[in-house]
């Protein structure tokens, strides 16, 4: 294998953008189709319009999502399904990095199935090599909670899965394990330490060159640094554990530090409890939540049809040739007792989800209390406007 795949693996919000806009600029080839830059990341994200999309459907099919902190299963897809996932990967890479020697991959959502990455990678006799970013996961889970609404657990346990899941699907590869803050305060030194991976000698920078990443990369980037979370335990002892751990690894991955951390992640899946505890609180919150929102708003008025039929029993939910209805009804993310509390003027002789599909997602109607139908239009309005050139 004569090329080289960068792949940046972080959690969201743990500075990967940053970091890999740096890798660039030490000489590996960005994404063709960048995300546009959007007022919550002005820098740029730095990730390809198509990779994160065909990742999407990956996690998709996989009745998954990147707000999923639930162990990954592929075992439930076909070995076509999965070929398929990993075909519209690889034409992903192609179409953004084309016969690159030498590029950067990162998109967050890779953390969760680094072995799929792999594959492709080899299909395409290219070498990856791996960047674990590390960030205090207080920092990323507070982010995370102000931004999405979800209690400081479900955030801290989102981030700690991402970040188990990349560990060790990386410890293959080549790799470097770098720390946000210490990145921000010395560049420098974090390009002397990525320099093994680049082929590239980072003592020497032309003047020009290093006052470009002076700019790009200063300790303005910092946000506001939150207090740590006041976590019930083992949660709060095992982030501690995973936290010691991972950055145990900057100055010594070896195997005494990859078994230090092996202890640590046996002990979250020693406790299955612990899980299904967290997303009961989060499924509450949100219901809480939403109960507030309804409490203050008043109830639409019934149309005259759901109030003639309110009696009679729904009929079977409606021809469904392209799938779209099954792959909501299968994916957790659809609450259809609590859609209907939340919008009384669903007609009760229509199916919920046929109500969603046609008419509810249209409008920024939410199918449960764990997904906003808005912020995800937004987003995938941003990675359309990237892959067209535009910005809204």
């Amino acid at each position: 294998m004569n090329r080289i795949a960068i792949l940046v693996l972080g959690m969201h919000r743990s500075g990967t953008s940053a970091l890999t806009w740096l890798i660039g600029r030490l000489g590996a080839t960005l994404p063709a189709d960048a995300i546009a830059p959007t007022p919550e990341n002005p820098r740029g994200y730095w990730e390809s319009t198509g990779l994160v999309a065909a990742d999407d459907q990956l996690l998709r099919v996989a009745r998954s999502s990147w707000f999923d902190p639930r162990p990954l299963d592929f075992s439930r897809l076909s070995p076509n399904a999965l070929a398929s996932r990993r075909r519209h990967i690889r034409e992903a890479l192609e179409h953004a990095f084309g016969t690159a020697p030498l590029f950067v991959v990162k998109d967050p959502r890779q953390c969760r199935f680094v072995p799929v990455v792999q594959h492709v990678l080899g299909e395409m006799h290219v070498e990856p090599r791996a960047v674990l970013m590390l960030r205090n996961m207080v920092d990323i889970a507070a982010s995370i909670a102000s931004r999405d609404g979800t209690t400081p657990a479900y955030a801290h346990l989102l981030c700690l899965r991402h970040m188990i899941d990349a560990e060790q699907g990386s410890r293959a590869m080549q790799r470097v394990v770098v720390d946000y803050d210490a990145m921000l305060a010395d560049w420098r030194d974090t390009a002397r330490r990525l320099a093994p991976l680049l082929g590239r000698d980072t003592d020497v920078f032309e003047t020009g060159e290093a006052a470009e990443i002076d700019r790009f990369i200063d300790p303005s980037l910092r946000h506001h640094q939150h207090p740590r979370a006041a976590l019930e335990e083992p949660l709060a002892g095992i982030i501690v554990e995973v936290e010691d751990g991972l950055r145990g690894l900057i100055t010594s991955d070896d195997a005494s530090a990859r078994d230090r951390l092996d202890r640590a992640y046996a002990r979250l899946e020693a406790l299955p409890w612990l899980e299904g505890d967290v997303v009961h609180d989060e499924l509450r919150h949100r219901r809480m939540a939403s109960k507030a929102i309804e409490d203050a708003t008043p109830p639409a008025e019934p149309t005259q049809k759901a109030k003639a039929t309110v009696t009679n029993p729904p009929p079977p939910p409606a021809h469904d040739p392209s799938g779209d209805a099954a792959l909501i009804r299968n994916s957790g993310l659809f609450d259809a007792d609590w859609y209907r509390a939340r919008y009384a003027d669903v007609p009760a002789d229509m199916d919920a989800v046929d109500h969603y599909l046609t008419i509810g997602a249209a409008e920024g109607r939410n199918p449960s209390p764990l997904f906003d139908t808005g912020y995800y239009a937004r987003q995938m309005a941003r990675r359309l406007a990237g892959q067209s050139g535009n910005t809204l």
